[in-house]
């Protein structure tokens, strides 16, 4: 039996702000395993994010503030470490790729002064060793001349380089779990497939579990194995890859894939909004929050959350979770107008 590297146990992060507590992430569980891709998909403000910085404990308190809930670890819960102690396993053996690298890497310094400060700390490195380090990174995620640019500042590179530097930064120690926040959200097609290729070939190199937060559903075809679908802080459905675009179960999945481009049907050229606007997260409903926007809502769909019902163990091959009472209704007529997985 795959043991898993992680394991989020209903993780609960809340926000207090002057108009009232920001409910971001709700009762959320996951596992991850060894080698794996999971995706992490939802729209603005479902809680992606904030539940993945939270496993790295970057979430300010306050005025966040982690309201329960456990992550597994290397036989210890992340949420009781000091930041002392977090700052041994951040960057080692935990990395994330942030999604915007312009605001993430320091303007003022250049790229050897923040790509050799890991290294230094986290291997012991000298200057010299980890220079030399840093260049061999940068040759591994494609940077050309790496050993004469790598004195420069971030905003001599193209956006795509900016975003290569990032990966080799994260890569740095060779960490057991990568976390890409949305990596590819501002690069053109052709960039984007080949930061997708690079850390592919690094995950089937280095045998890292890579969490992949994304919008994008081309890219989850693409490169994840297994899916988690968020929504108003809660998640709704949890599959492998393959299932979930040929039998999703949930509203909010299903439209997400009618939102999607289909170049390999031209019959569905036509794409379908979701309507409405996504949930308050200071105001949640007392029932399921897709509700005011899903064409399928009963009155038993207002009164409570509905509860995730799973279909096989977490990891076995078809294993499906989801939370909706209506799942057998949905994936039929999900089944009758996307029957193949989409293209990246």
């Amino acid at each position: 039996m795959v043991q898993p590297i992680l394991q989020v146990k209903n993780l609960e992060v809340e926000f207090v702000t002057d108009d009232g507590i920001v409910r971001a992430v709700n009762d959320i569980s996951f596992d991850l395993y060894p080698g794996e891709t999971l995706g992490i998909v939802g729209e603005s403000g479902s809680g992606k994010s904030v539940a993945n910085l939270t496993i790295l404990g970057l979430i300010p308190q306050p005025p966040g503030h982690v309201k329960g809930g456990e992550v597994l670890f290397a036989e210890q819960d992340l949420l009781k470490l000091s930041q002392r102690q977090f700052r041994t396993i951040r960057g080692k053996r935990i990395a994330m790729i942030f999604q915007d690298p312009m605001t993430a890497l320091n303007p003022f310094l250049t790229i050897q002064d923040q790509l050799i400060e890991v290294s230094m700390l986290h291997l012991g490195h000298t200057r010299a060793a980890a220079i030399q380090h840093a260049v061999e990174l940068l040759e591994l995620v494609g940077i050309p001349a790496a050993a004469s640019r790598i004195t420069e500042y971030p905003h001599q590179f193209s956006g795509g380089m900016r975003q290569r530097v990032m990966i080799a930064m994260a890569l740095s120690c060779e960490p057991d779990i990568l976390i890409a926040d949305e990596p590819t959200t501002a690069l053109d097609v052709t960039i984007q497939a080949q930061i997708l290729d690079l850390l592919k070939a690094m995950q089937d190199k280095r045998g890292m579990a890579i969490i992949f937060i994304t919008h994008d559903l081309g890219v989850v075809a693409s490169i994840c194995d297994r899916v988690l679908v968020m929504y108003g802080g809660r998640k709704v459905e949890q599959t492998d890859t393959k299932t979930l675009f040929a039998a999703a179960r949930h509203p909010y999945t299903l439209g997400l894939l009618h939102s999607a481009p289909r170049w390999d049907q031209p019959q569905l050229t036509r794409l379908q909004s979701i309507e409405g606007q996504p949930p308050d997260m200071m105001n949640l409903p007392a029932g399921c929050a897709f509700a005011p926007r899903c064409q399928w809502k009963t009155d038993e769909c207002l009164a409570a959350v509905p509860e995730l019902v799973s279909i096989g163990s977490e990891f076995s091959e078809g294993s499906h979770v989801f939370a909706c009472i209506h799942a057998d209704q949905i994936q039929q007529a999900g089944s009758t107008s996307r029957e193949e997985l989409p293209h990246a």
